[in-house]
């Protein structure tokens, strides 16, 4: 038998091992369990709050990607329902709008109903 190695026959054996381990988790390693990070606002909504029907109007458009998110992203997020996501959303829009235009401060809470506005036209 030769000493030299026969390149036409395949190599047998298991692959070399990586030099080390990767320094990053991958990509959907937040998902495991003991990894997922619960919501902010999951955690802060206390129990027992009072829950209010709400029904809107917006663009066909926009509640389909919204539902497209929320179906794509909801186990990943924290996120327990559809209505749990809407609620988010409105959550971190409205912290927006206090820091931006209240130094931070919630308004004062409003009771009355708002004024109806214009159909949104597609």
């Amino acid at each position: 038998m030769s000493a030299e190695q026969n390149t036409g026959r395949p190599a047998l054996g298991l692959p070399p091992r990586p030099a080390a381990a990767p320094t990053t988790d991958a990509p959907l390693a937040r998902m495991l369990p003991g990894r997922r990070q619960e919501a902010a606002a999951k955690r802060e909504e206390p129990k027992g709050s009072p829950i209010e029907n709400m029904t809107v109007s917006i663009p066909t458009a926009l509640r389909n990607r919204a539902k497209a998110a929320y179906k794509a992203t909801s186990y990943a997020e924290g996120d327990n329902t559809w209505a749990h996501f809407v609620a988010k959303a409105i959550e971190a829009e409205t912290r927006r709008r206090e820091a931006e235009h209240n130094q931070g401060e919630m308004y004062p809470a409003w009771g009355e109903k708002l004024p109806g506005g214009r159909k949104l036209k597609e």
